[in-house]
């Protein structure tokens, strides 16, 4: 389909386009606007939740810590909410007269435009995902890594306690290399969700204010499923599609080579 040209409002079949769709992508300022938004999101919100999440996952699987079960049930709810409900509920919370601001205007701080006013920033927007972000998908890195740190030999870490060992030296040098594998695989689906975030930016903004929350995943919804935008087309919002697969593929070996430094992957 990425060298088709079909827009079922006015062709009756795909032609073929040649390079056409690429020459347009070239040229296409609101594409390259919602890549830069869909890696500025990404890079704002997965690093924030790896390192909340392995920390409240050392925190859950701490044997000082009372009320396990009930908090693990707290952490389950965030993730267990469809994301369509969340954005609707969050757009409450947001919205300038709603919860959030009148919880500041109570200790003595200005309401913000937390989805922008016509005066407001606009890229408040982009904070406010970030934070929704956030707050849903933390409690899954969280769970998996205090499974994996619970699950770790317990032999390996009475024998270095024996040794002389603190437990901050145990949690560093033994446990979370053990459960290194564990964070590179959650970290990298964490990768892979938020390049696609879609269904919080239709319902929390629709991409807007203007197309500042637009992200790539969004501007393909409009190009090939709602023929809104300029160049609206089937084929074209195909090859946006195979862009991102091919962003997503960069990013990850990107991050497995160099942020993990990961030099091969075995196949068994």
């Amino acid at each position: 389909m990425i060298f088709q040209s079909f827009n079922p409002l006015i062709d009756i079949a795909p032609r073929f386009a040649g390079l056409r769709n690429f020459f347009v992508f070239i040229s296409d300022s609101e594409a390259h606007y919602a890549i830069m938004i869909m890696l500025l999101l990404t890079a704002i919100t997965t690093p924030i939740q790896l390192g909340l999440g392995i920390l409240f996952g050392i925190l859950l699987s701490s044997k000082y810590l009372h009320g396990k079960s009930i908090l693990t049930s707290l952490f389950i709810i965030p993730m267990s909410i469809p994301s369509v409900i969340i954005g609707l509920n969050w757009k409450m919370i947001f919205f300038t007269k709603g919860p959030l601001n009148a919880f500041l205007e109570s200790i003595g701080i200005s309401p913000q435009p937390w989805l922008s006013t016509p005066f407001g920033n606009p890229f408040n927007t982009i904070f406010s995902l970030a934070i929704l972000d956030i707050w849903q998908w933390t409690p899954l890195i969280a769970l998996a890594v205090a499974s994996g740190i619970e699950s770790a030999p317990t032999d390996v870490r009475e024998s270095a306690s024996l040794d002389g060992a603190s437990e901050i030296q145990i949690l560093r040098y033994i446990v979370l290399p053990m459960v290194k594998s564990i964070i590179i695989i959650i970290f990298i689906l964490r990768i892979i969700d938020s390049l696609k975030i879609f269904d919080i930016i239709y319902m929390l903004t629709f991409g807007g204010p203007g197309n500042v929350t637009t992200s790539l995943p969004f501007y393909i919804y409009k190009v090939g499923f709602t023929l809104t935008a300029a160049n609206a087309d089937l084929g074209y919002a195909s090859l946006l599609a195979v862009t991102l697969l091919f962003i997503a593929s960069m990013l990850i070996v990107f991050t497995l080579m160099r942020v993990f430094n990961v030099k091969k992957v075995l196949w068994e």
